[in-house]
Order: C-alpha cells, then structure tokens, then sequence
C-alpha cells in the first residue's frame, strides 16, 4: 500500500499537467473543426426607421460657453456656462407642440442650487 500511494501522488500533478498543456495548446484537429461565425450586424434585421440626427452645436464667446444639444432639427437642451464667474444654468426650450405663438416661444432657465449624494 505504501507503494503504490507514492506512484499515485507523482502521477495526478503529471496528469493534470497534461490536461492543462492540451487545454491550452489544441491540436490542428481542433482548428480545423472550428469554423468562422458570421458577423452579428449580418444575422440582425434592418431597423424599419433611421436613427434620429443628434447635432452637438458649442458657441463660446469671451463671457459664456453655450451647449445646445438638437434632435431631428428641434433642439431639445442647452447648457449655458459663463466663464468669469456665476452659476452654471440650463435652458429649457419651450414645447413646439403647445403653442407656435413667437410670443411664447421663450425658454425658461433652470439653476442647480443643491445637490444630494
């Protein structure tokens, strides 16, 4: 019994080497087996509508940096930043869908007083 339990002990790191070295280096069996998948963008279907112009517009000057963010046309947020000081705000466009009245195409402006983490 004392015998074999040396030979045992010698030959399970032996084995698991082997397994390890072969899970690592396949033979040419393996290579030639697997075969090339087709790219995912060719298996999905085609979107029945486009994707929505997004345009980034910036405008700075030497008082403030303008952010103003539109989608298919419409803009849809601006971020105003002066640079000399003051709060950063955002302007709120007005709805297009309520009214299309000039008068009442202004945007209201939105300051961040406090924040909560």
């Amino acid at each position: 019994m004392n015998l074999l339990r040396p030979a045992l002990a010698i030959s399970l790191p032996a084995l698991g080497l082997l397994a390890l070295l072969a899970s690592v280096y396949p033979g040419q069996s393996a290579h030639a087996q697997s075969k090339p998948s087709a790219p995912l963008a060719d298996t999905q279907p085609k979107p029945k509508f486009p994707e929505p112009l997004v345009r980034e517009n910036v405008t700075q000057d030497r008082a403030v940096r303008i952010q103003e963010r539109q989608v298919r046309g419409a803009t849809t947020s601006i971020q105003v930043q002066p640079l000399h000081g003051g709060a950063n705000y955002d302007v709120v466009p007005p709805s297009i869908s309520s009214s299309t009245d000039p008068a009442h195409l202004e945007g209201q402006a939105q300051w961040k007083v406090f924040t909560f983490k």
